[in-house]
């Protein structure tokens, strides 16, 4: 068994060895800093321009889904006669 120190008890040596937090210190009841808060805004939800990129490509591939449908109709109907 390790003798103790004399600034005090093993516990004590070893809440003193601890490495800090990456985001320092936590203080309930304290505001953190807006960098923070802008970062956690960015992570939250994705940019308006992929939204838009998604809403034209649904766009698009609807269409394309329809003239495939019409070409078949056509393609069918050209079969049968």
């Amino acid at each position: 068994m390790r003798p103790l120190s004399r600034r005090g008890a093993a516990s004590t040596a070893q809440r003193q060895n601890r490495r800090p937090l990456p985001d320092g210190p936590r203080h309930p009841g304290r505001r953190r800093s807006s960098e923070s808060d802008q970062a956690q805004e960015r992570r939250s939800g994705a940019p308006w321009h992929f939204w838009l990129v998604v809403i034209m490509a649904t766009v698009y591939l609807g269409w394309r889904a329809v003239e495939g449908v019409v070409w078949l109709i056509q393609w069918f109907a050209g079969v049968i006669s």
